[in-house]
């Protein structure tokens, strides 16, 4: 299966029974949401987390670039492989949501497995996905699309590329 440029997997698992709506998220911009599609909802793959998850993949230096500028609410989880290329991913978080946690959240394990398919670890069984709000991103004056400097790390997540669902998508393909 050939995936879309700007991979954008949703995974609808409510808190207290009831799911996100896009009304609590804000609104993409028009470009990205023009390249936005969905992986899909996977049986196999879909987070069973404490608070409804949507995650969005960079897949160049633009859509990295707009991803963590532009589109990332201050409060999201913004998640990347550790001291090597490869995209930019936010697990968003509703207004009103506390963000989930970094060790044993199964939206938090979801959205990092996906960073890490989307990345030059993909070929590895484990790899360091740094993990940071949004909000503790920067953008240096005159960097290439793409680049960000991380202000504050909120930690790491140990990811597995194969576990992701893009990694299962492909391999059903």
């Amino acid at each position: 299966m050939q995936l879309p440029p700007l991979a954008a997997a949703q995974a609808n698992t409510g808190l207290s029974g009831s799911s996100a709506s896009s009304a609590h998220l804000p609104p993409l911009t028009p470009t990205l949401c023009a390249s936005l599609q969905g992986v899909g909802q996977q049986q196999a793959g879909r987070p069973q987390g404490s608070a409804a998850a949507s995650v969005l993949v960079g897949r160049n230096n633009r859509q990295n670039d707009e991803l963590s500028n532009k589109v990332a609410n201050p409060d999201d989880l913004w998640m990347h492989l550790r001291g090597r290329p490869g995209s930019h991913t936010v697990l968003r978080v509703p207004s009103g949501r506390r963000a989930p946690d970094l060790h044993g959240d199964p939206d938090t394990q979801f959205a990092a497995d996906l960073a890490a398919f989307f990345s030059k670890g993909r070929n590895e069984t484990k790899v360091d996905i740094l993990v940071a709000k949004a909000g503790a991103l920067k953008k240096p004056k005159g960097a290439k699309p793409g680049q960000i400097l991380v202000t504050k790390e909120l930690g790491n997540v140990v990811a597995r590329p194969d576990n992701s669902v893009a990694a299962q998508s492909s391999a059903a393909d």
